[in-house]
């Protein structure tokens, strides 16, 4: 029996790298090809080949191991290339058996959060996640939602206003009349859905309208008042907390009438 092992981080496994061991193991003429993850990753070497085990399970010619026996190969720098592509929020070019799971679970949602976003704005989404998180167990609401729309709802902040506006030609050309900084209310839920594979409705809507504050159910209402009022905004909002706290609809209220003094302020 000709065997081989593949060495790679495997943080996570990528569709192209699922293919580059099919093509190994079909030109090397082997019956058994041993995939190894090896490194440091994101994720632990545990959970790393509980992914891997998931990838591999239609492939009966494949197994997870966590020693190298045969003929050895390790991937090249383009392989781990991809793989970083997929921990910025491009969750579709994960191996297929993987992807429904990185888009319910939270294993690369930071990651892609830190790699889209610059170090404040990533600071940022933690605070709004938290405060988020907070709202919603309060109120006896979804609490990981919360949490989730909290961290996600400015993955596309740091897009220029071309791809903004190349987006939203697509998706939503009437959003094209309102100024560029909120464009990205709008791209972010297409990017959520058709890069990372999130389709939860309440969290899509929260974030679409999170800027504008043009929704009103129970999850919208928590991210815009948290987007808002959370800690590194650099002012004293315990006014605005504590109502939160006690009466969703009374805070909203308030802290979009402070947004709009703002505004009027700052023109």
């Amino acid at each position: 029996m000709r065997i081989l092992s593949v060495c790679a981080p495997f943080d996570p496994i990528t569709e192209k790298e699922l293919e580059e061991l099919r093509r190994l193991r079909k030109e090397g003429g082997y019956s058994l090809v041993l995939v190894v993850v090896k490194g440091e990753g994101i994720l632990s070497r545990e959970e790393r080949e509980q992914l891997l085990s998931l990838a591999l399970k239609p492939y009966r010619h494949m197994h997870v191991s966590e020693e190298m026996h045969g003929d050895l190969h390790e991937l090249s720098e383009d392989f781990l290339k991809d793989e970083e592509k997929v921990r910025s929020g491009y969750f579709l070019q994960a191996a297929r058996g993987i992807r429904k799971i990185l888009a319910e679970k939270p294993y690369y949602w930071e990651a892609a959060v830190d790699l889209s976003c610059t170090k404040h704005r990533a600071g940022h989404s933690r605070e709004v996640a938290k405060l988020s998180k907070e709202l919603a167990h309060v109120h006896h609401l979804d609490d990981f939602l919360a949490w989730e729309a909290g961290l996600l709802h400015d993955i596309t902040k740091a897009w220029s206003k071309e791809k903004g506006e190349e987006i939203l030609k697509v998706y939503a050309p009437e959003i094209l009349e309102y100024p560029a900084p909120v464009y990205h209310s709008y791209t972010a839920p297409v990017f959520l859905k058709t890069a990372m594979g999130i389709q939860n409705h309440q969290v899509l809507h929260a974030i679409e309208t999170h800027t504008l504050g043009t929704g009103r159910s129970p999850l919208d209402e928590i991210l815009y008042i948290a987007d808002k009022i959370e800690p590194t905004r650099g002012y004293d909002a315990t006014k605005e907390t504590e109502l939160a706290k006690r009466d969703l609809d009374a805070a909203f209220e308030l802290v979009f009438q402070e947004a709009a003094q703002y505004r009027e302020k700052e023109k």
